[in-house]
């Protein structure tokens, strides 16, 4: 991945109707060594979804995930970098990660680490036969390999 290529696309973000970029690593392995100096401001989707659904019953988390989400990014100014977003793939949470951000970037300039890999032009998470396993090969946004 080339830093002038990212960053120009950051630049570009907020012209964009979905304000989405992927870095995927071609392993599985993701080094959150961005080499990218702007400043973002870090969300840790783990920890901040697994701290308000704690307080909500288990049948309602799909009509909870976005508005916690929401909750912590609040500046259409800010670029948001999200991280550790492996408890969206949880299939307890009954949503659909990608469109989950496609939503939330049509308001907000995001940059996911993707846990998974991108090939043959779709994101992947897990392997075939594991209740995570997701495959999107329709989605808006950038994908950038490292």
């Amino acid at each position: 991945m080339s830093v002038s290529s990212v960053k120009n696309e950051i630049q570009q973000l907020g012209r964009r109707w979905h304000k989405l970029i992927f870095l995927c690593n071609r392993n599985y392995q993701f080094d959150s060594n961005i080499p990218i100096t702007d400043s973002f401001e870090k969300i840790n989707v783990n920890l901040v979804l697994s701290e308000e659904l704690i307080h909500i019953s288990q049948k309602n988390y799909p009509l909870h995930v976005e508005d916690i989400l929401q909750n912590v990014i609040i500046d259409t100014n800010q670029t948001y970098l999200l991280q550790h977003i492996d408890i969206l793939f949880d299939p307890v949470l009954q949503v659909h990660p990608v469109r989950l951000l496609e939503n939330i970037s049509k308001n907000y300039k995001l940059i996911v680490e993707w846990p998974g890999k991108y090939e043959d032009g779709r994101l992947v998470y897990a392997e075939y036969g594991h209740p995570e396993y997701f495959t999107c090969n329709e989605f808006e946004g950038k994908v950038f390999l490292k």
